[in-house]
């Protein structure tokens, strides 16, 4: 697939799916409940030419929301098949005062870290609802990250982690 290819279907995906308030065939926001758990970061392709900004320059991620509103991230240029178990027990490690919050909103996911002064991230998000591709499948979220000002900067498609 073509970076304009890529790119036009993210757009329009994004608009469809994004602009709507309930899911499409094709998926839709998360319940809270959908969005608990272990999640990794999966490539997409060109991702270097798609994503106009990386503040996460590392290529592997790993993400858990939990359920008392804490977002918890670790990154690595090495890969690892990391279980949940596995992440539990590390994020379980890092002081939960110091750990960012969420909140899910519909449409969106917010984070902030009280750590940092008027640190917000605000990300459009989409749990797919079906297999739409061999890289956009049933399970999987999309992320989109707004620059404060409606446009998407980057994206970031996760995967559940069993």
């Amino acid at each position: 697939m073509t970076k304009t290819a890529i790119l036009i279907f993210l757009t329009i995906f994004s608009v469809s799916v994004f602009g709507q308030k309930s899911k499409s065939g094709a998926g839709g926001p998360p319940k809270f409940s959908e969005l608990i758990g272990f999640w990794k970061k999966v490539d997409l392709p060109k991702e270097d030419e798609i994503n106009r900004v990386n503040p996460w320059p590392q290529k592997y991620q790993w993400f858990a929301f939990y359920e008392n509103g804490k977002v918890y991230s670790m990154m690595s240029g090495n890969d690892a098949n990391y279980s949940s178990a596995d992440l539990k027990a590390i994020f379980r490690n890092l002081p939960e005062d110091k750990t960012p919050d969420f909140k899910l909103d519909g449409l969106f996911l917010t984070i902030e870290n009280r750590e940092i002064k008027d640190y917000r991230e605000l990300w459009g998000v989409n749990l797919f609802a079906t297999d739409v591709n061999d890289f956009f499948k049933k399970g999987y979220l999309m992320m989109t990250l707004d620059d404060g000002n409606g446009n998407v900067v980057y994206y970031r498609l996760l995967k559940p982690v069993e």
